[in-house]
């Protein structure tokens, strides 16, 4: 059965795969266009008759990453709140219990990305574990999260964006088999750093039934961050912030690519505490019981920004700069020093752009995560230590042939997760989907009173090691700050 019935109308989808049926391209918001433009996402409208769902919607508009890409892309629109569903065909027979749901936020940097990055259309999880899988796009950039001056709220539509996509699908997934109280939203990257974000959300509480991240923590910009990033950009927009509707959309994201180069431009684009989607720093929120009884589990990998490494060698460069900014001279010289004594074998470019850098940027932000949610709810922790997986779909040789410097690095685990595959690639597939149906990953909960357990998934098969983040976590302990751009960019902070 492909035409389903949502509450706004009736969709037509297709087969995707043996027994694998998909929705694709389906909106879950108003075009975000005209008046709409920089303010919440508004509902759907309805539609008479039966839609069809066979193409994905189009992506928000984003730097062009080069090269060929794995499958042809949708077209980049202002007009981009779309989302896909796939489910087991079995799953939408009339009397069939719920499925598990299985709702993925792609990364990108908030940024770059669409919905079926890295995930695809989810059809290994439902044919293996008979999933129900949701996919969507969301505001990047300056569409998504621009402070515009004088308008409340503002600064973090995109997370609007991933509230609505969460309420849409709380609200119309029983028809597609799915159970709208068993919904796990999972994320890497900026959508693991929105997962954070969402259980933070009071918009959100009582949507979510589990959550997991990749590569995730904390990561929102504060007043002054934002005042300085919207200063910077309406100098390069040339028009003031009453204006900022009647701009072209091809205006509004030359002035964001103005403000910074793709490379550069990494973290610079993120949410504000807008006072609505989010009212207090996600941490913050989070130690309070914002999500509590949410059980959580948290992945980050070894070696996560030798990507970054890779992408612009001044990444390692930066490192100095940015401890000094954090912490004075003298605390950030002694940090180098330790952290020169802990890893002997490392030359100055390992140790500055990918061992202190994973810390800063991943390590850190999903530890204190992990300490804060403990107290309300299950959390299990891991890493990934193993190669850069998904690479031989890459059509690109220039970027395959990297792949001994990538491994452990950010986004490595993303294909294995979604797919499975070799041995540890399979391990990685059971845990999540173990995780979505059952509440339990396979191993023991993190506990941060006593042994801090989390599974290590080396190159060799997984393993359970105690306390395997005890160096980063000891080295920054007592220190706080307030993360920005790692690279400098001009007026943004």
């Amino acid at each position: 059965m492909t035409v389903v019935e949502t509450a706004y109308g009736k969709l037509r989808g297709t087969e995707i795969a043996d027994g694998v049926l998909a929705w694709r391209g389906v909106p879950y918001a108003a075009p975000p266009v005209g008046e709409l433009r920089l303010r919440p996402p508004a509902p759907p409208p309805a539609w008479a008759g039966v839609r069809d769902a066979l193409e994905h919607g189009s992506r928000s508009l984003q730097p062009d990453e080069g090269g060929e890409p794995p499958a042809p892309l949708p077209p980049m629109a202002e007009d981009c709140l779309y989302l896909n569903v796939t489910a087991p065909a079995g799953a939408v027979a009339a009397g069939t219990r719920g499925r598990p749901v299985l709702l993925w936020i792609h990364g990108g940097g908030y940024e770059m990305g669409h919905g079926p990055d890295q995930a695809g259309d989810g059809a290994a999880f439902a044919r293996s574990h008979g999933l129900v899988v949701v996919t969507f796009n969301y505001r990047l950039g300056a569409l998504g999260f621009l402070d515009v001056p004088g308008e409340r709220p503002t600064g973090a539509l995109g997370l609007h964006d991933q509230v609505a996509a969460l309420r849409w699908t709380s609200q119309n997934i029983a028809a597609f088999g799915g159970d709208p109280g068993q919904i796990t939203v999972y994320g890497l990257s900026a959508g693991g750093k929105s997962v954070t974000n969402l259980l933070a959300s009071p918009l959100a509480q009582g949507l979510i039934r589990r959550a997991a991240e990749s590569s995730g923590g904390d990561h929102v910009k504060d007043p002054e961050q934002a005042r300085g990033l919207a200063e910077r950009y309406f100098r390069a927009l040339g028009t003031t912030p009453q204006r900022i509707r009647a701009v072209p959309a091809a205006d509004i994201f030359a002035a964001q690519l103005a403000v910074a180069d793709p490379t550069a431009a990494t973290w610079v684009w993120r949410p504000s505490v807008d006072g609505t989607a989010l009212t207090a720093a996600p941490l913050v929120a989070i130690a309070a019981g914002s999500a509590a009884g949410v059980p959580l589990l948290l992945q980050t990998c070894s070696r996560e920004t030798a990507l970054y490494q890779l992408m612009d060698p001044r990444a390692a460069a930066q490192a100095d700069r940015v401890l000094t900014g954090y912490f004075g001279g003298q605390r950030a010289a002694r940090m180098l020093a330790d952290y020169a004594a802990a890893y002997p074998g490392q030359d100055a470019t390992e140790l500055r752009g990918v061992t202190i850098m994973t810390d800063e940027r991943y390590v850190i932000r999903t530890e204190r995560l992990a300490d804060a949610h403990a107290a309300h709810a299950p959390v299990w922790r891991s890493r990934y230590d193993g190669r850069y997986t998904g690479m031989e779909d890459d059509p690109d040789p220039e970027f395959a042939k990297y792949a001994p410097l990538l491994h452990g690095a950010h986004g490595a685990d993303g294909a294995a997760i979604w797919r499975g595959g070799d041995p540890l690639s399979e391990a990685l597939h059971e845990a999540w989907a173990n995780f979505t149906t059952q509440g339990d990953p396979g191993w023991p909960q993190y506990n941060p009173d006593s042994d801090r357990q989390a599974m290590i998934f080396g190159p060799n098969g997984p393993y359970l090691a105690e306390d395997a983040f005890k160096h980063p976590r000891k080295t920054w302990e007592g220190l706080t700050w307030q993360p920005g751009p790692w690279w400098q960019v001009d007026g943004v902070s």
